[in-house]
């Protein structure tokens, strides 16, 4: 069964790969299903109504720069917009913890590690890999220097 979490009350929630259950939950509940894995989403029912997004992460390569102010941007603006909205990757661990921090650190003025902390009191298995953990040192770098 998919574990979903919920990371912002009634507005983000984060896990795996969603079976029928999640399926039933995003259905019922969200309003964006934002994938990071390489295989698109197939809900088992009509979408019509809902967003998909899928920016797929490799999990041995780490995105640009580029790739992570592009992909936060979008987070933020469906977010800003009132959409409730669901993240994933595979299992919910590595890729999640990356794009969830990288949210935080941009939406909620955090840095790296301030991100990944409040995000553990939530979903405590988040462990964005080495790569992507540098990458985000790169991203708190750039957000110090171009303020929103």
């Amino acid at each position: 069964m998919t574990k979903i979490v919920e990371i912002i009350p009634d507005r983000l929630y984060a896990g795996g790969v969603l079976d029928l259950a999640g399926w039933s939950f995003i259905r019922k509940k969200a309003d964006v299903v934002f994938n990071v894995i390489p295989i698109p989403d197939t809900p088992p029912f009509d979408p019509a109504g809902r967003m998909f997004i899928w920016l797929p992460l490799i999990d041995k390569v780490a995105p640009s720069l580029t790739w992570t102010i592009h992909a936060v941007k979008i987070m933020n603006e469906l977010m800003t917009s009132g959409l409730v909205m669901y993240v994933h990757d595979k299992v919910g661990i590595n890729r999640l913890g990356f794009i969830l921090t990288a949210y935080f650190m941009f939406n909620y003025h955090l840095e790296r590690d301030e991100a990944l902390t409040y995000l553990r009191q939530k979903k405590p298995n988040l462990r964005p890999n080495a790569k992507y953990m540098q990458l985000l040192a790169e991203y708190e770098a750039y957000l110090k220097s171009h303020p929103n």
